[in-house]
C-alpha cells in the first residue's frame, strides 16, 4: 500500500521509536483513536471484531476536523488535492456527516 500512496505524489516518513514529537499529527490521531478504543479494554469485547469494524473507526477519525486544517478533515483535504482518487474507497474509508461523527466506544458497541 505504500508504493500506492507514493504514487500519489505524497512521501511517506517513519519515525523514530518513542519519538511522538517528530509527528503531532499522528499523536492526535492516536488520542482520538483513544477516544473510541481505550487503553488496556479487550477491544473483541468492545465491538471491535472486523476490518470493516476498523474501517468505521477510521471513518469517524478522520471525517474529523482538525484546526490544524482549518476545521476540514483529513478527507475533505484529500479529496481537495486528488479528487479523481479513488485511493479511499480502497482503503473502504467514508467521509462522515460532521454531525453523525461518534468518537466515543458507543461507536462499534456490539
Amino acid at each position: 500500500m505504500a508504493y500506492e500512496i507514493e504514487a500519489l505524489g505524497c512521501k511517506i516518513f517513519y519515525c523514530d521509536p518513542m519519538a511522538s514529537y517528530q509527528k503531532p499529527h499522528v499523536e492526535n490521531n492516536h488520542r482520538l483513536l483513544r477516544c473510541i478504543c481505550p487503553k488496556e479494554t479487550d477491544l473483541y469485547a468492545l465491538g471491535l471484531r472486523s476490518q470493516a469494524d476498523l474501517d468505521l473507526v477510521f471513518s469517524h477519525i478522520n471525517s474529523y476536523g482538525r484546526e490544524s486544517l482549518h476545521s476540514k478533515s483529513p478527507i475533505q483535504v484529500f479529496k481537495f488535492y486528488y479528487p479523481d482518487s479513488d485511493l479511499l474507497d480502497r482503503l473502504h474509508i467514508k467521509e462522515i456527516d460532521p454531525d453523525d461523527i461518534v468518537l466515543t466506544p458507543d461507536l462499534i458497541k456490539k
